[in-house]
């Protein structure tokens, strides 16, 4: 979301653009001044609201459109551009030229050289093409080709009016003068779907041509589901595959009724097979976890091998999911992958870290659990936090508070660690570190993280092998059997509950959800102790 907003504001501040995001929920209102920025020709509207395309049955809302040809009508013509958080472009032939706009000179158009879209943002083409279908509708798309705009994390570097692609941080975003807007031709036959006629397996089509088939396809769909009863006893048109859309999908209980309670798409829900493989699967008499596990996966891959799109990715996320199902039909969660003691720091003192970060990727809480094996009370929970929007120098101000404290500890308590999980929290500390310039945090950036912090993650990555992945919140419940007070624990979750303890209109509500923050926070730092004192068992 930082990501995002900072490149929505980028773009704010170029000549003619207009920022509608500042009037939020007022979709109405939106409307109005999307109709009234397209009708005056302004060069970029972020955050437009689109008029809805009833008879297409389409709504939706890109991050912004930017003017482009004339419409067919001699009006003003628009595209639609997403910001999205990964790379767009990849290498292809010297001789290649792809159209992309410098985010440091206004949007000025150059030609990339040696690279084209990824081959593997199908999702984003079909996005785009959705928007574009409503521009038409509302006869706001331009004229010419069908072009969509995506703005990922790519490394562009600009000479002369032409660009190169450098390689990309796998941590860092390169600043907006470095980011570009690539150009996607919507009507390029560029996308691949199996077509068992074809010689090759498979054929390509546009991006707009595979959208209005889907689409389409998807419309037919749903008005069956609509009219469906309890009484109806014909079979549905399709079988649902559970994919990571439907936890939204205001028809998921439709399609849950329909599935059996070990339906493969169901029950495998990290490196979840895609809706071909799955499809392919049930062709082969495969719909259940139990179905997958009593078969030879080797066989299944050799005969499908020739009907999957990447055959060799597929075929590894089969096996992942082949073992998963085994460990499903037998009960077990979590599984050793190794033999012989872990790797992990001798018992003393020692500190669990965990953070909270807003939605805009600020901390605003520092969680530490003392374990002092002299403290008879057992483990004691220490917090800084902030229940305010903090800015960057505030966010600073805190972290100086926090990592002072924990200074202090780490000086007092010379064999003592800090434990986390992942890097999260080192990642945070060395960005404040390096953009505050403060002694403390500096020091514990590049002493501490560096010689005193232990990455539990690491060491349970590396040893074990989990049906739904390796994140704290599973291994910490099906490892060491530790839960969260909170029904409903999760870090995009808290970040909500934190926007309600700083905004709500109630001070007794806000006084809950930041309790409610912090005894989340609280069972993180307890949960990652429980992690490591269940290691050492296995040890």
């Amino acid at each position: 979301m930082a990501f995002r907003r900072r490149i929505l504001d980028t773009l704010a501040a170029m000549p003619r653009a207009v920022d509608l995001r500042q009037m939020g929920p007022d979709r109405a209102g939106r409307l109005r001044a999307t109709t009234r920025a397209v009708a005056a020709g302004r060069r970029i509207i972020i955050g437009p609201a689109l008029p809805p395309d009833v008879t297409g049955r389409r709504t939706g809302e890109p991050d912004a459109i930017v003017l482009g040809e004339p419409t067919t009508a001699g009006g003003h013509g628009y595209d639609p551009v997403l910001v999205v958080r990964h790379q767009v472009l990849e290498q292809a032939s010297p001789l290649a030229r792809q159209r992309v706009s410098s985010l440091a000179r206004n949007l000025r158009l150059v030609r990339l050289r040696g690279a084209t879209v990824r081959h593997g943002r199908g999702p984003d083409l079909l996005r785009l093409a959705h928007y574009r279908r409503i521009l038409q509708a509302a006869g706001w798309a331009s004229g010419g080709p069908a072009y969509g705009g995506l703005i990922g994390t790519d490394h562009v570097r600009y000479d002369r009016g032409a660009a190169t692609v450098q390689p990309a941080s796998p941590r860092h975003t390169p600043p907006a003068a470095h980011l570009a807007l690539v150009w996607a031709d919507l009507g390029a036959r560029r996308l691949r779907t199996e077509a068992r006629t074809a010689q090759r397996g498979w054929r390509t089509h546009s991006a707009l041509a595979r959208y209005d088939h889907e689409f389409g396809f998807r419309r037919k769909i749903a008005l069956e589901a609509s009219e469906r009863t309890p009484a109806t006893t014909r079979a549905p048109r399709v079988w649902p595959i559970v994919t990571a859309e439907c936890q939204s999908c205001p028809w998921w209980s439709h399609c849950r009724r329909l599935l059996a309670d070990d339906d493969l798409s169901l029950r495998i829900d990290k490196a979840r097979l895609g809706p071909q493989e799955v499809s392919l699967l049930r062709s082969m008499g495969i719909w259940t976890i139990t179905d997958l596990a009593g078969r030879n996966i080797d066989d299944l891959i050799g005969s499908l091998h020739s009907r999957l799109r990447r055959p060799d990715e597929s075929a590894r996320r089969m096996r992942l999911a082949a073992r998963r199902a085994r460990m499903l039909a037998t009960g077990r969660s979590v599984e050793r992958t190794t033999r012989g003691p872990l790797p992990l720091p001798p018992e003393g003192y020692a500190i669990d870290l965990d953070i909270e970060t807003s939605a805009d990727d600020t901390v605003y809480l520092w969680g530490f659990l003392v374990d002092d094996p002299q403290e008879r009370s057992g483990p004691r929970y220490v917090s800084f936090a902030r229940f305010t929007d903090l800015d960057r120098a505030g966010e600073r101000r805190l972290a100086h508070e926090a990592l002072a404290w924990l200074d202090e500890q780490l000086t007092a308590h010379p064999q003592a660690r800090v434990y986390h999980y992942s890097d999260y929290e080192v990642v945070h500390i060395e960005r404040i570190a390096r953009t505050s310039g403060d002694p403390v945090i500096t020091k514990v950036a590049r002493t501490h993280c560096r010689t005193r912090f232990f990455d539990l993650f690491a060491v349970v990555r590396a040893n074990f092998f989990g049906v739904h992945g390796l994140g704290l919140k599973r291994i910490a419940h099906d490892g060491a059997g530790f839960s969260w007070r909170d029904e409903d624990p999760g870090g995009l979750n808290s970040q909500t509950w934190f926007d309600e303890a700083v905004h709500a209109d109630e001070a007794e509500h806000r006084q809950e959800e930041a309790r409610r923050v912090l005894e989340y926070n609280e069972d993180d730092v307890r949960a990652t102790h429980a992690l490591r004192a269940w290691l050492r068992t296995l040890t």
